[in-house]
């Protein structure tokens, strides 16, 4: 949700930031081009200004443009690593190197001149930051004036991460004039369910935190001073407390009686449901099918926007194989966070996975060229259009689609016991009791001891506690610093009372999961709403359980998000949780363990149905109710490793 680095303010930044960022060597080909202030007027008369750096040279180039709202908080971190003045014309050019794996002189020295604009009302643009509203606007009206320019010719290709490319999406969909192509890393997609929301339910610490942050930069750039930290607090424990205390809805209007930057959360708590609002900031399936601009598409499998990016390629992938040209739309997926790209995540590592070790600037340079009509580029680009890192397995593979067309769904069936059986173990239950008996999680039972548990109840039950919510521990989100997402260990909320763990026995054979991941199960509580939360886990022969992917679903939005359909209290409905997506190879002697709990806070929001009161949780897994989570799994050894991406 922000690319912003407001945690590194207070600390020194070290040296190898330079390298990281990818930024300009001082005497690297950037060094000799033309460094400028590009001022663009909009149609209402705003004017908007970007940091332009070109080839010194009377030609016209293409141009590779970004329209950031964030340069306010990077201006003075770039200006800091690289000793220059935070106005030295061309500085927030530099970024290209953060925001699509290529650096500055890279680009110049290929002939592209780079254009970093800052959206309007933040850095040195004028007017107001609306969220995504004046994006569509802007971003075609920039485009136009670029491509009048002289030394552009005519051709833009847009590039940039997260928010960057809401402001891509937004204005292709308007209008592709003078539009090459586009590098969208890390995208959204329906906002209200991976960006505000996810199955209903608000994600209310980084909803918070990321108009925080805009609060601020905001008022750094009208020479306000910042708001007091009893007002609007950070970092993550202080406003925990903080939502705890006042509540979501007046922490909403505290950010924008702060500053209009952050005026869009009151939005966000006021459209709870699925509404014209949340139409106007989508991107609708069909109209991206129809886009036909060519695309790189780049996530990670702990992003928290790794649902967005998927249903984005998969829509635009749609419409370039009924074109005839797959290789338009391309994909590319790591074992990477929202921030993180390096393949060296919280708790784990990951051979191999960096985008320097399989090339990913060299690829999207080479994708580039090969829009533009570069013949060679194209022949170096890999022939199958989806590159992903298979976890455990450490290497990176190649697909025709996604899906993987050899994948194959299975079903994960929950029993007894903490049990969670693998396909083609059967299952022995009785339709579920009304005893109030609650089977807590345990060490997988095989099928040959299952004998011993025909007489266990039919369902596993916990008790939610709004005032006592399951901590967040990773996962695919932005909260806090980079290290807070990610493969973290869940041994620690999977020793609570609240969270029913079901545990496979002792892997035989390696299973390799490759593609959707969701829940499908019968679910009860006893009031008229309630939140579910589904997580999948590796279990390592040594215990520890390491989290793959997750999702929630608010029980009343199980039709849809549009609506609202009370529970029955201690009636069973069926819910389907979309846990988005992993790419994992579990060795033999691994364990698959799914985790439930009523909540994951500051995450998101808390359920409270009952006014403060703790509220009992069900889950159903007899013969009536067969409760599974069902994964994508395919055959790793008919997927070759694919070599490293070197351009020229």
């Amino acid at each position: 949700m922000t690319d912003s680095p407001e945690n590194t303010r207070a600390t020194a930044i070290p040296d190898s930031v330079r390298t990281t960022l990818k930024l300009p060597a001082a005497d690297g080909p950037a060094s000799r081009a033309i460094h400028e202030v590009l001022e663009v007027p909009m149609p209402d008369g705003t004017v908007l200004r970007a940091d332009v750096v070109r080839p010194a040279d009377a030609a016209a180039h293409p141009a590779l443009l970004t329209r950031c709202p964030y340069f306010g908080a990077w201006r003075p971190m770039v200006a800091e690593v690289t000793g220059a003045d935070p106005a030295t014309p061309g500085l927030m050019a530099g970024v290209l190197g953060m925001q699509a794996g290529v650096s500055l002189d890279r680009a110049v020295a290929a002939g592209f001149a780079v254009v970093a604009q800052a959206c309007r009302g933040t850095d040195i643009s004028d007017g107001d930051f609306r969220f995504y509203f004046d994006e569509a606007a802007d971003g075609t009206a920039t485009r136009a004036a670029l491509a009048a320019l002289p030394w552009c010719d005519g051709r833009v290709i847009t590039f940039g991460n997260s928010y960057l490319t809401t402001t891509q999406f937004t204005a292709a969909l308007a209008s592709t004039e003078n539009l090459a192509g586009m590098t969208a890393w890390v995208s959204p997609s329906t906002y209200d369910d991976d960006l505000a929301m996810r199955g209903g339910v608000l994600l209310e610490g980084p909803s918070y935190e990321w108009a925080r942050q805009q609060v601020r930069t905001g008022l750094w750039r009208d020479g306000r001073a910042d708001a007091p930290q009893e007002a609007l607090p950070e970092p993550v424990d202080a406003f925990t407390r903080y939502l705890e205390r006042v509540g979501v809805a007046q922490a909403a209007r505290d950010l924008a009686a702060a500053h209009r930057a952050g005026g869009h959360v009151v939005d966000w708590v006021n459209h709870p449901l699925h509404d014209a609002y949340w139409e106007s900031v989508a991107y609708p399936t069909d109209a991206l099918a129809d886009l036909d601009v060519p695309t790189l598409h780049v996530s990670g499998w702990y992003d928290l926007f790794q649902g967005g990016t998927l249903r984005n390629f998969t829509a635009m992938a749609s419409g370039a194989a009924a074109r005839g040209r797959p290789g338009d739309v391309r994909l590319v997926v790591g074992p990477w966070t929202h921030l993180t790209f390096d393949g060296h995540l919280a708790g784990r590592d990951f051979p191999g996975g960096g985008i320097d070790d399989v090339g990913l600037g060299e690829l999207s340079l080479d994708f580039w060229k090969a829009v533009l009509g570069d013949a060679q580029a194209a022949a170096r680009l890999p022939r199958d259009p989806v590159r992903v890192y298979i976890m455990g397995a450490d290497r990176w593979i190649d697909l025709p689609a996604w899906p993987a067309p050899d994948a194959v769904e299975q079903a994960w069936h929950l029993g007894a016991g903490g049990i969670l059986d693998a396909p083609g173990e059967g299952r022995i239950e009785p339709a579920a009791q009304s005893d109030g008996v609650t089977s807590t999680a345990a060490d997988a039972v095989s099928p040959r001891e299952r004998s011993a548990h025909e007489a266990a109840p039919g369902f596993t039950a916990w008790v939610h506690d709004p005032a006592d919510p399951v901590p967040t521990a990773g996962g695919q989100m932005l909260m806090g610093p980079p290290e807070n997402a990610g493969p973290h260990d869940q041994r620690d909320v999977e020793a609570r009372g609240d969270v029913a763990a079901f545990t496979s026995a002792p892997l035989t054979e390696p299973v390799t999961i490759l593609g959707p991941v969701r829940l499908e199960a019968w679910v009860a509580a006893d009031a008229v709403d309630a939140h579910l939360h589904a997580a999948l886990t590796d279990v390592a022969p040594d215990g520890t359980s390491t989290l793959l992917t997750d999702g929630v679903l608010r029980l009343s939005a199980r039709a849809g998000t549009g609506r609202r359909d009370p529970l029955t209290p201690g009636e069973p409905v069926e819910a389907k949780v979309d846990m988005w997506a992993t790419g994992v190879h579990l060795p033999a002697g691994h364990r698959l363990r799914l985790d439930l709990a009523g909540s994951n806070w500051p995450r998101y929001s808390v359920a409270d149905p009952a006014d403060g009161a703790p509220v009992a949780m069900r889950v159903l897994h007899d013969a009536d109710h067969p409760s599974a989570v069902v994964v994508t799994t395919v055959d790793l050894t008919a997927h070759p490793a694919a070599p490293p991406h070197r351009g020229r």
